[in-house]
C-alpha cells in the first residue's frame, strides 16, 4: 500500500517497543504509536513514512486498556520527562520488566524491585530560564526541542524543589533571567537545599539570592556558575559562592556524603538505598575481602561496600573527586576506605598480581569500553559487581566479559526512574570455571 503522511486509520495495538511506543499494523507497513497500550483500540494520524514503516499519533482513544490511568501532569503531554505516566504502576513495571527480559535472554532477570510511592521521589532538577514575549518562562524543555514548557510543578520532584521552584518563579523578574540559562536545585535526605543559578552575571540575582536565604532556612548553598558556551552543557568551569558553601552534606547508607554541586549522586535516594544494597548482597561479603571501586566518583558506592568487606580501594581520574572521595571517607571514620587519582588501566596492571576478591563497577549510560572491561578482568577477582543505568549497554558488555570468562549468574533491576522509561541494574559476574 502506499501510506502518506497526514492519513487517518482506526488501528489496535499489538505489540509495544522499549521507548513507549504502541506497534499496530496497518496491511503490510508497521506504524509506531506513541503512548498507544497494547490491545488498545485508536484512531491515528500518520506524521511521517519511511519505506518499510510508519509513525503515528492518537487522534482519539476509541478503547482504552485498563492499564491506562488519568494523567495528573498538567503538562504531561507537552513535557516529555514522564514518558510512562499514563501507565498504571504496576503495569509500568511489567512494561519494563519485559523488555529488559528481552535483553537478557540466557540470564536470569529478578523481578524489578519498585517503588511503594513512584511520585515525588527526585532530589535534583535543573530548569531552563528563558525570557519570551516579555515573559520569565520556566519549566522543562519539550521533548526532542529547545521550546520551555512552564509548569508550576513536577510530579516527580521532591516537594521542597518544587516550592522553592515555585518561589523563585514568583520573585524572578525579566532583568534578573536575562543573564540565566538554567536554575539547578538539590534538597538532601539531611534536608539541606542547594541552588545554583547558571549564566553569564550575577549581579541582578543577589537580591534573589538574599531573599531565599532569608526565606528558607535549610539553604545552605547558594552558587553562580557561569557558562557563557554556546552549546547545550549545563555547567560551566568557573563559579563564585554566595552564600555558604559549595556543597552540601548528603546522606547514604549510613554514610555523610559531601556533596558538591558538580558531583554525580542518584537523583533517587530511597531507590539508591535499595540499588546499593542490591549490589553489596549479590557480592556475598564475609568482612576479609579485598574490593576495588572502579570509576569511584566521590565514593558513594566504595563507602557502603566498606562496611562489609575488609579493605576498599577506590579508582577515579578525577582529582577533584578523589580529593571528595577521601574527605568523606575521613568524615565517616573509614579508615579501610581510600581512594587513589590514577587512570584505570595503570591501576589495573599495578595490582593484576594482588588478590582482588571483587571489583564494583558503574560506568556511565554509555556503558564501558572493551578495554576498560580487559582492565577489570586483568586483575582477576572472583566476582564483579556490574551497577548500569542503561540495560542495552550492560547487555553489550556482558556478552564481551564472557568472552574474557566472566559469567552473569544473574540481572536484578531496580526502578530508579519512577514514570519514565529509565531503570537501573545490578550484575553479578563471576570467573567460569
Amino acid at each position: 500500500m502506499c501510506m502518506k503522511k497526514n492519513e487517518e486509520y482506526i488501528v489496535t495495538c499489538i505489540d509495544d517497543t522499549d521507548l513507549n511506543s504502541g506497534v499496530v499494523k496497518i496491511d503490510d507497513m508497521v506504524v509506531f504509536v506513541s503512548n498507544l497500550l497494547i490491545g488498545e483500540k485508536a484512531k491515528i494520524k500518520i506524521v511521517k513514512v519511511n519505506k518499510k514503516y510508519a509513525f503515528g499519533i492518537i487522534t482519539q482513544l476509541l478503547e482504552p486498556s485498563i492499564n491506562r490511568q488519568e494523567l495528573t501532569c498538567e503538562v504531561a503531554k507537552t513535557c516529555g520527562g514522564c514518558q510512562l505516566q499514563h501507565m498504571k504502576y504496576a503495569y509500568q513495571l511489567d512494561y519494563k520488566y519485559k523488555h529488559v527480559k528481552k535483553l537478557f535472554e540466557d540470564i536470569e532477570v529478578k523481578p524489578i524491585l519498585g517503588m511503594d510511592n513512584p511520585w515525588y521521589y527526585r532530589n535534583k532538577a535543573q530548569f531552563p530560564v528563558k525570557i519570551k514575549d516579555g515573559k520569565v518562562q520556566m519549566g522543562f524543555y519539550r521533548q526532542h526541542s529547545n521550546d520551555v514548557v512552564t509548569c508550576k510543578e513536577c510530579k516527580i520532584q521532591d516537594f521542597t524543589i518544587n516550592e522553592i521552584f515555585g518561589f523563585i518563579q514568583k520573585h524572578i523578574t525579566i532583568e534578573m533571567a536575562e543573564g540565566l540559562r538554567h536554575i539547578f536545585i538539590r534538597h538532601s535526605s539531611t534536608d539541606e537545599i542547594q541552588v545554583v543559578f547558571i549564566g553569564k552575571n550575577e549581579k541582578n540575582i543577589l537580591s534573589l539570592s538574599k531573599l531565599l536565604k532569608n526565606t528558607f532556612s535549610n539553604i545552605t548553598s547558594i552558587v553562580f556558575n557561569y557558562n557563557t558556551r554556546n552549546d547545550n552543557v549545563i555547567l560551566g568551569d568557573t563559579y563564585k559562592v554566595l552564600y555558604g558553601n559549595d556543597y552540601i552534606i548528603e546522606k547514604c547508607l549510613g554514610n555523610k556524603v559531601k556533596l558538591h554541586f558538580k558531583s554525580f549522586f542518584q537523583v533517587n535516594p530511597i531507590q539508591m538505598e535499595v540499588l546499593y544494597n542490591q549490589a553489596i548482597k549479590a557480592a556475598n561479603l564475609s568482612g576479609n575481602e579485598t574490593c576495588i571501586d572502579m570509576y569511584a566518583g566521590t565514593g558513594t558506592i566504595g563507602m557502603a561496600v566498606s562496611k562489609h568487606a575488609k579493605s576498599v580501594i577506590g579508582v577515579e581520574i578525577v582529582k577533584e573527586a578523589v580529593d571528595n572521595a577521601n574527605d568523606n571517607t575521613k568524615m565517616n571514620y573509614l579508615d579501610h576506605c581510600h581512594y587513589v587519582c590514577q587512570d584505570a588501566t595503570d591501576f589495573a596492571h599495578e595490582h593484576k598480581n594482588d588478590k582482588i576478591d571483587v571489583v564494583f563497577i558503574d560506568p556511565p549510560r554509555k556503558g564501558m569500553t572493551e578495554i576498560g572491561i580487559i582492565d577489570t578482568i586483568t586483575m582477576q577477582p572472583d566476582k564483579i559487581i556490574y551497577v548500569s543505568c542503561n540495560p542495552k549497554t550492560l547487555s553489550r558488555d556482558l556478552k564481551i566479559f564472557k568472552n574474557y570468562g566472566y559469567q552473569c549468574e544473574y540481572v536484578q533491576p531496580v526502578d530508579m526512574f519512577c514514570q519514565t522509561t529509565g531503570l537501573e541494574c545490578v550484575a553479578k559476574l563471576v570467573k567460569i570455571v
